[in-house]
Order: C-alpha cells, then sequence, then structure tokens
C-alpha cells in the first residue's frame, strides 16, 4: 500500500467499524477451528513446540498478535517497514520480507491466516502454492480478499490491489493450489450501496482519497450491522448474497504430504 496509507493502517485497524469487524469474525473461526481440533493435552506445557503454530501473513507489525496468541504460538510476515514498531514486543516473530516465490519456509504451521494480502500478489496461485507448503496436512487457511471486480475504485488503486475476487474466481485459485474449500461467503453485504457510492464519488478527488474513522455513534452502529449480518449467516445458514468482502476458509488434505513437502525436503538435504 502507498507509504501515506500504511502510516495510518494501525489507527484504522484499532478504531474503524470495517477492520474490528473483521478481527471479529475471523475470532470466530479460529474458536470453530480449536473446538472443531478439540483439547490438547499438552496444552499447559510451557514448550513453544507443543502448542499449534500460527502464521499471520501480512500481519501489519503484529496488531493482532496478542488475540492470535490465545490460539498458538504466532508468527508474522510483513514487507512494509511502515507498518513494524520496533519496540513492539512482537518484534522478534515479525519476518520483514516478501511472501513470494523466493520465501524460504523455515517451519511449518497449523494455522496460516492471509486476511487481505492476496490481492497485493500479482500471482495469486504462486503465493497459494507457498502457503500450501507451509501448511501442516490437515492445516487451515483463513482468508479474506475484496470481492466484486464492480467495485473497483480509487480504494483499490491507493492500496495497489491486483484484483478483486467473485466466489467462482477464488475458488478456482484455492483449489488450483491443491487446497480443500471448507467454507466461502460474502461479508458487509449490508454495506454495499455504501461502497458502491464511495467508488463513484472518489472518482472526482482520487489524488484526495483517504480512509477515516467515522463519528463514533456511526462507527459503533456500522460494526454492528456487519457482525450481526455474520452472526446470523453463521448461526442459521443463511448466506449473505453479495457482499463486498469474501472470506474462504481452506485446508490442506492430509494426502497431499507425500508429494509437497519442501521443508521435510530441505531437512534430508541438510543430512546428506
Amino acid at each position: 500500500m502507498k507509504e501515506s496509507y500504511s502510516r495510518s493502517y494501525v489507527e484504522l485497524w484499532r478504531d474503524h467499524w470495517w477492520w474490528q469487524s473483521r478481527h471479529q469474525i475471523v475470532l470466530r473461526e479460529l474458536d470453530r477451528w480449536r473446538d472443531d481440533r478439540g483439547p490438547n493435552p499438552r496444552s499447559h506445557s510451557t514448550e513453544v513446540n507443543d502448542r499449534p503454530a500460527l502464521l499471520d501473513i501480512g500481519c501489519a507489525g503484529g496488531v493482532a498478535f496478542d488475540d492470535w496468541s490465545r490460539y498458538g504460538e504466532v508468527y508474522g510476515i510483513e514487507p512494509d517497514a511502515h507498518l513494524i514498531d520496533p519496540a513492539s514486543r512482537w518484534i522478534d516473530r515479525i519476518e520483514q520480507t516478501a511472501f513470494d516465490r523466493d520465501y524460504l519456509i523455515s517451519r511449518r504451521y497449523d494455522v496460516v491466516l492471509m486476511l487481505d494480502v492476496l490481492e497485493h500478489i500479482e500471482d495469486d496461485r504462486a503465493a497459494l502454492s507457498k502457503v500450501f507448503d507451509a501448511l501442516k496436512p490437515g492445516g487451515i487457511v483463513i482468508l479474506t480478499v475484496p470481492a466484486l471486480p464492480s467495485l473497483w475504485s480509487v480504494h483499490d488503486d491507493v492500496n495497489l490491489h491486483f484484483r478483486r475476487y467473485t466466489k467462482p474466481s477464488l475458488r478456482h485459485v484455492i483449489h488450483e493450489a491443491g487446497f480443500t474449500c471448507r467454507d466461502m461467503r460474502y461479508l458487509f453485504g449490508w454495506s454495499l450501496g455504501m461502497v458502491y457510492a464511495r467508488k463513484w464519488l472518489s472518482r472526482k478527488k482520487p489524488d484526495s482519497y483517504a480512509v477515516s474513522i467515522p463519528p463514533r455513534p456511526i462507527n459503533a452502529a456500522m460494526r454492528v450491522c456487519s457482525l450481526a449480518e455474520s452472526w446470523i449467516a453463521a448461526t442459521f445458514g443463511l448466506p449473505v448474497l453479495c457482499g463486498s468482502s469474501l472470506l474462504a476458509v481452506f485446508v490442506r488434505p492430509d494426502e497431499s504430504e507425500s508429494s509437497r513437502d519442501p521443508v521435510s525436503a530441505a531437512i534430508g538435504e541438510i543430512g546428506s
């Protein structure tokens, strides 16, 4: 993203209704993963390797690590130096590098989070293939992306996006990378009219476009609308027919382990 936007990102993440709604939705998915996984008999161990490992790609300096750490040992990748606070207590868990074809996988993870990251990567299939290699068999990915190419606007230009997704286009690239898609649904359907309006209004002054936090009562109301919509869809099986974002949860199948295991291969080369 552009430097001027990245400098305000942490404030937006902490206070803006959209970021905080997305965060709560992802926490629900992590709760579901933990419940499905069942109790870990070694969960009270102090050994790092006895806990699940989570990787947050595009972690924005670890802004969410306090929450992610409830589910396991958390690590992050962030290429934008402006987003990394050198005084953060999580600084040793964050790699300042790009997640691309040259990224060296040093460990494998139980969960990978890619929250509005994939649209920033030109070769999205290669990126997901790299995620596949970074996951343990049976590991899951929780991913969000901007939806609907018809919503493309100055907002996408400022954020240096390559694309917006539809369900078919996202499902295609997920399957191409070898994953099994467990869930996919639209988010923020209630806000579509507002987002389309933003698209047309922002065309008039593209150079001055900026995301701001609405006044507190409006901000709170928008957050309630977003979380209520997501809760209703998840609880009662009433899908949001269309929305400005997509959430996908997908898994690396166990049977793929033997065909794609770069970490084990690297260990074998070292041992030889």
